[in-house]
């Protein structure tokens, strides 16, 4: 028998399967052994690499749970659609007179991981000090993460204002709350201090900034970062070189990001994506596909859903209506890929740009989902560019009627009264705009 537990023991230390965790979870019932807290932790932790509900339930059954025990549990229920419940196994935990340590304060704090959590958050941090548990590096910088994805930036600043010691990661981590809201002055100026202090950055660091620089087009600072990454000798791995090329893409500087690209000594698909998705909208469309058809052929890189979007999108800014065709077959035929909302947008705008308006419709028709106000616009504008505009009255006068509040519907029948000089119309669909409190987004044309 106890060569027969010591095996069993030794198997649920590696990854068993479900059934084989069924069969010895069975065993330690029958036999007694479950009784025992130090087994019952170990079946414990290994069933959280099978699913955090297993644990979970597995967890409610045990008669003498200890820390551990809550432990476990508190991790595995932070992993699932309800997070938040991991705080009434807290509440559980001081009942029964345990006191919690410094990872069950951070397997919490990975419970709130949004704004509605930020009270939680600060209650959290009430207790640890309360507990008598002092704030490590490790305890600080999880806190820190957790103000962060709160929105919380005043706590988060405050407690990293008074850290006694900083790490690179908890510079990153305040550096990266600041980034991730937006304020990236602030995290630049926090950035130079960092690096005064002598610390280098992480590459999420780096990446957190670089991706906040692609967003608002900040080609100064993104070239900036670009020369530190250089002069510091890092490598342009995978993550940092997708960076810069969203950077350089989305600045128009497209010979700069292929530079970026071709200097990458390892390329993932997200690398080619972004390249492809920065051709194609710089006006080189055919270039992008090109590039895609260079894809195909390495063998460590497989297109995805995303990579064919890029692919339509070029096929849509060159007008390649046979090639973007194609390309759709492509995607589920050789590789898998059934489309989405967004491939059949894309197919539908393809159609459309061209003139197509008929096969633009029948796509639509024959689409397994339900099209959404971005492929209704498309058809609308298509139907007005190209003559069809009784049809893009009727289309968009319908859409209004089902409630959609996208403007460019809006627009675009009001446009077409406007064109046939029935100014009345034109009056009254405006009026139901600033009814509705429906604004033209800026710098779309009426043509969306």
């Amino acid at each position: 028998m106890a060569t027969l537990n010591s095996l069993l023991f030794r198997l649920t230390s590696s990854y068993p399967t479900l059934h084989q965790f069924d069969q010895i979870h069975a065993h330690y019932i029958t036999s007694g052994l479950l009784r025992s807290t130090f087994v019952a932790n170990h079946l414990l932790k290994s069933s959280t690499f099978l699913s955090p509900d297993l644990t979970v339930v597995l967890f409610s059954q045990l008669d003498y749970p200890d820390l551990f025990s809550y432990n476990i549990a508190i991790k595995s229920l932070s992993q699932t659609s309800h997070p938040l419940k991991s705080f009434a196994l807290y509440l559980s935990l001081l009942l029964r007179g345990f006191h919690p340590n410094e990872y069950t304060f951070c397997f919490l704090l990975d419970c709130c991981s949004n704004s509605l959590a930020h009270l939680h958050c600060r209650q959290l941090h009430a207790h640890l000090i309360k507990h008598g548990l002092n704030l490590t590096l490790f305890s600080s910088t999880a806190l820190l993460h957790t103000y962060g994805s709160c929105g919380s930036l005043h706590d988060a600043y405050q407690l990293f204002d008074e850290m006694p010691m900083r790490s690179n990661v908890s510079w990153g981590a305040m550096i990266n709350n600041f980034v991730a809201h937006g304020e990236l002055l602030r995290g630049l100026k926090l950035f130079a201090l960092m690096f005064r202090s002598g610390l280098s950055p992480t590459n999420a660091t780096l990446v957190g900034i670089l991706c906040l620089c692609a967003k608002q087009g900040e080609l100064d600072i993104g070239r900036a970062m670009h020369g530190y990454i250089v002069a510091s000798g890092l490598e342009l791995n995978m993550i940092l070189g997708t960076s810069l090329i969203d950077i350089y893409s989305n600045c128009g500087l497209i010979g700069t990001a292929m530079e970026v690209f071709a200097s990458m000594p390892v390329k993932n698909v997200a690398s080619w994506n972004c390249l492809i998705f920065g051709l194609a909208k710089n006006g080189y469309g055919v270039k992008a596909l090109e590039l895609f058809e260079q894809m195909k052929q390495e063998l460590k890189v497989r297109p995805n859903g995303v990579t064919f979007l890029g692919v339509l999108h070029a096929c849509t800014h060159t007008g390649l209506v046979e090639n973007g065709v194609q390309y759709f077959i492509q995607m589920s035929r050789d590789y898998g890929i059934m489309p989405s909302l967004k491939h059949y947008g894309c197919i539908v705008d393809l159609y459309g740009k061209a003139g197509k308006v008929k096969e633009a419709m029948e796509v639509i028709r024959t689409m397994p989902m339900n099209p959404d106000n971005v492929i209704w616009v498309a058809l609308f504008s298509a139907c007005r560019t190209h003559g069809y505009r009784e049809l893009g009255e009727f289309m968009s006068a319908s859409f209004i009627k089902l409630g959609a509040d996208d403007s460019c519907g809006y627009i675009l029948l009001s446009d077409a009264y406007a064109i046939r000089k029935r100014f009345d119309d034109v009056i009254y669909v405006r009026r139901m705009m600033r009814e509705m409190d429906i604004k033209k987004v800026p710098g779309f044309s009426s043509t969306c």
